[in-house]
């Protein structure tokens, strides 16, 4: 298109980007309204759309390809005009009033940037809606974990690995930083659960024998989480890109299963330094399930130790966990887009697999 506006004359350049922008801003709000209208239809009867699942994939690709192709174009803009018009300041472009504007090159490559976070946040919206239909069909399971349930022999999380497997077979299709966001963020989700369960009380205890057995249960858990996500990881275009946070499970079973008191402290203060951003109320909660141990006394020790660990290095990931975990189902939102550990190299991320 460039390379035809410069057979007319150079100074028509920018008004044709200009031109092209609002229309493609144009297009994507619709395309958004689009496939939100189709979700909307299909959580109101699903059986009806059995499709639905490809379909957001393939919208979530198209959208991912958008956002390249912008990018490919706004480095095209930019060398096309630094070439051409080294020497102009600012070039002017007509409006529809019929008003003549200066528009300089670095306000058309904002712009496009402002036209690729738009492409970027309808995205999140399509990883949302494949996150939201398997929270749906995991929704019963994630409500037994750390329960009475889940200690007797539940099978809640085999019933959620196996749901989330499932999918996988559709969402591989994904490209892969979405593919990688979606599954981070049902990893938040379950790994979530389980603090929010130990913060809800969902599950106390009355004997060691219950302690012992919950701490098991949490590690076989975590194994079981892990090997799912190992298997996710081992194509190549996944590597780096599914960080772990199943280890605060397993360690919350260490406080939890600890069979003498007396080391309690000592146990306590080596979760507080593999996890020093974690929340005061979340480690207190974590010791008041003991039956040994009272609510104030959980709280004076969970402090306790945090104030000796406050700068150690944190890991931001677990910031973000521990920022979701009193979130509701409807709250939680996809890291495509949003404000966290994968914003601000998602451009960068998208380059890569491009």
């Amino acid at each position: 298109m460039v390379t035809l506006a410069k057979e007319v004359s150079v100074e028509v350049i920018p008004s044709i980007i200009n031109l092209t922008i609002q229309e493609f801003h144009e297009l994507a709000g619709k395309y958004r309204d689009a496939f939100t209208l189709y979700k909307t239809d299909y959580f109101a009867e699903r059986s009806k759309y059995q499709e639905f699942t490809s379909n957001i994939i393939a919208v979530a690709n198209n959208l991912h390809t958008c956002i390249e192709s912008t990018e490919k174009y706004k480095q095209q803009i930019r060398l096309s005009m630094e070439g051409e018009q080294n020497a102009v300041a600012t070039m002017t472009t007509s409006l529809s009033s019929g008003r003549r504007t200066a528009v300089s090159q670095q306000q058309l490559i904002e712009n496009m940037d402002a036209l690729n976070t738009k492409w970027s946040n309808a995205a999140s919206v399509a990883v949302k809606y494949l996150q939201e239909e398997v929270i749906t069909d995991i929704a019963p399971s994630l409500s037994e974990l750390f329960s009475k349930k889940w200690l007797t022999g539940s099978a809640a999380l085999e019933t959620i690995c196996m749901t989330i497997s499932d999918y996988y077979h559709d969402h591989k299709h994904l490209r892969p930083v979405t593919r990688s966001a979606l599954l981070m963020d049902l990893q938040f989700r379950v790994v979530s659960e389980y603090l929010k369960a130990i913060e809800t009380k969902r599950l106390t205890f009355t004997t060691y024998e219950e302690r012992s057995t919950a701490g098991k249960r949490m590690k076989a858990d975590v194994t079981r989480l892990d090997n799912m996500y190992a298997e996710f990881a081992s194509s190549e275009d996944m590597a780096d890109q599914l960080p772990l946070l199943t280890s605060i499970i397993a360690t919350a079973g260490d406080v939890i299963s600890l069979k003498d008191k007396s080391l309690l402290s000592l146990e306590a203060t080596s979760f507080a330094r593999k996890f020093p951003n974690c929340p005061a109320e979340l480690l207190a909660a974590i010791l008041a399930t003991r039956d040994d141990v009272g609510r104030s006394d959980a709280r004076s020790l969970a402090d306790e130790v945090l104030q000796h660990v406050q700068f150690h290095p944190k890991d931001q990931i677990f910031d973000q966990l521990f920022a979701l975990r009193q979130q509701e189902s409807s709250e939680w939102l996809p890291n495509i887009g949003m404000a966290n550990v994968f914003k601000s190299d998602f451009i960068s991320r998208l380059k890569r697999d491009a």
